[in-house]
């Protein structure tokens, strides 16, 4: 005797329809949950000391591209203020390591009279303060390492 086809077809219609809702229960479930709750922001500690060991390469490289945040030593600032302001913003950045907040320092920090974020390449058209090109050329890419030169201390960013 040959088996009724009309009950497999409904009943795979109510298991499809049963898989929508399900999924559709879950996604405004997963949609509508608050999940944990995001840790608090690491307390920067601005006196910690400078490591000049964060990013630094062991061998440095040929050629790299760099930003750098200046603070220029002059009749208002001191050679110790500034070697303590370019820390504290090291500290910033060491804490908050991305491409956005690296450019939100430049805006509000650098004293370059040139753009404030201009990419310098290494070696450049001119030659930069040895202490710059050694600094850029031995700092791991995303990392930011200090150095003075005549100009002021630099927070120096390798960019590539």
């Amino acid at each position: 005797m040959a088996k009724k086809r009309g009950n497999r077809r409904s009943g795979m219609l109510f298991a499809l329809i049963g898989a929508v809702v399900l999924g559709a229960v879950i996604g405004v479930m997963l949609y509508n949950d608050p999940g944990m709750p995001l840790p608090p922001p690491p307390e920067v500690d601005f006196d910690a000391p400078y490591d000049d060991s964060w990013g630094r390469l062991p061998t440095p490289v040929a050629r790299c591209a760099v930003t750098h945040i200046l603070l220029k030593i002059d009749e208002n600032r001191t050679e110790e203020e500034a070697k303590h302001d370019i820390e504290q913003l090291w500290n910033l950045y060491k804490n908050r390591p991305t491409k956005e907040f690296w450019t939100e320092l430049q805006q509000k920090n650098n004293e370059d009279s040139s753009d404030k974020t201009h990419v310098y390449p290494i070696p450049g058209p001119q030659p930069y303060q040895p202490e710059f090109e050694a600094t850029g050329k031995s700092t791991k890419v995303g990392f930011a390492r200090i150095c003075k030169t005549t100009f002021g201390y630099h927070l120096v960013r390798r960019e590539s």
